[in-house]
């Protein structure tokens, strides 16, 4: 671990989860013109051919547990991915990025002992029904919390994946493979959901969206766990719904009600809970590392 005391760690961790957010709002209006899936599998598919560069696995020598353990992780990925560009086209960013926490929170909560098994589920689902419901009926939109809870279901089931394609592969041939899985599942819903009028002449623009978005904040968040300890890296990751929150404001002009800011900072304490918690020894890591550290 070099220097966790210096102001490097918690930076890099800050620009990973701007930029990552970023790489969502500005890509919203294409978004709305062309529809999320086809960003979506764009992205998807730049990944996996970056992984496939940098790694070369060799297809034929995995055995049918290691693809069964790839087709898993993969099509989490993809739904992960999918559903969530989807959510921040029907919601407000900070929202959907809530309600996508939701999904690591839970496998956090799971391995708590004692009240805070019981308590920390309590506080997020009170934070969710403040942003989303009040006494006149919906906040947001219906389809929009599906897609961002959606999202959550996937990115618990990724983090699950993560560790059996870990026992089951070298790290980086198993997230390898796991991408491309990935491309190929969210190409196929993108073909069947994709909206008509896109055009092929908005591809670059879509693509290089893609690769802003996934790569850069994976790098960034490689090179902060490696001067982070794990629990203040987890603790800072938990802060990407404030953050998403405010880009969106600022950008989207997205603005939220108190009732709803506040049900967003429930979410956010449920999480950082969750993580000292576990950090005293109940718990697993609130965050997988992120595929660029997987990779390299």
């Amino acid at each position: 671990m070099n220097k966790p005391h210096t102001t490097t760690g918690p930076l890099l961790a800050m620009s990973s989860m701007t930029i990552s957010q970023l790489g969502a709002i500005i890509a919203v209006p294409l978004m709305l013109t062309h529809g999320s899936f086809g960003i979506s599998s764009m992205r998807l598919a730049c990944a996996a051919l970056v992984s496939v560069l940098l790694v070369r696995p060799d297809f034929r020598r995995f055995s049918a547990a290691q693809w069964k353990a790839a087709l898993v992780l993969g099509t989490a990925m993809a739904v992960m991915t999918l559903c969530y560009l989807q959510a921040v086209t029907l919601l407000p960013v900070g929202p959907a990025i809530t309600i996508d926490f939701l999904g690591p929170l839970a496998v956090a909560v799971v391995s708590l002992r004692g009240a805070a098994r019981y308590v920390l589920p309590a506080l997020a689902l009170a934070g969710v029904l403040a942003m989303t419901f009040s006494s006149g009926g919906w906040l947001l939109a219906p389809a929009g919390i599906a897609f961002a809870a959606a999202s959550g279901v996937a990115w618990a089931a990724y983090i699950v994946g993560m560790r059996h394609v870990g026992q089951l592969f070298t790290k980086q041939q198993g997230l390898c493979l796991s991408f491309v899985v990935a491309a190929i599942v969210g190409l196929a819903l993108s073909a069947s959901f994709a909206r008509p009028e896109m055009k092929w002449a908005d591809l670059p623009i879509a693509a290089g969206l893609a690769v802003l978005s996934p790569l850069l904040p994976f790098s960034l968040e490689m090179a902060a766990l490696r001067r982070l300890p794990v629990a203040v890296f987890s603790i800072m990751m938990s802060l990407e719904p404030a953050i998403g929150t405010i880009l969106g404001f600022l950008i989207l002009r997205q603005a939220l009600s108190l009732q709803q800011s506040a049900g967003i900072l429930l979410v956010i304490t449920a999480s950082i809970a969750a993580v000292v918690l576990g950090r005293r020894g109940v718990a697993a890591p609130m965050r997988e590392p992120g595929p660029a550290e997987m990779l390299l």
